[in-house]
């Protein structure tokens, strides 16, 4: 699923909402998740899952073209993990 199928599906679903207010809310949720990973703070959505970041250490890696080592940074990534509720509905 795309972001704009998902999108479509919102907008189904509060449909006494104006196209426009339910695009502004949508982007609004977003917002928010990309803002708190970003702070580092773990976000919790009850029955669905939670969002955090996970730190990666630095590895050595290649370049694929020249075959030359390079040295790439620690990083942070999303992790997710699915709810107990999510995961009995999927298995």
């Amino acid at each position: 699923m795309k972001k704009s199928d998902l999108l479509e599906n919102f907008k189904k679903k509060l449909s006494h909402l104006s196209n426009t207010d339910s695009i502004a809310s949508f982007e609004l949720i977003l917002k928010a998740i990309t803002e708190s990973l970003e702070k580092g703070e773990r976000m919790e959505v009850r029955g669905f899952g939670s969002l955090s970041t996970r730190i990666r250490k630095p590895i050595r890696g290649r370049n694929p073209q020249s075959g030359k080592a390079i040295e790439l940074s620690e990083r942070k990534v999303p992790y997710f993990r699915a709810s107990q509720e999510l995961n009995q509905k999927l298995n």
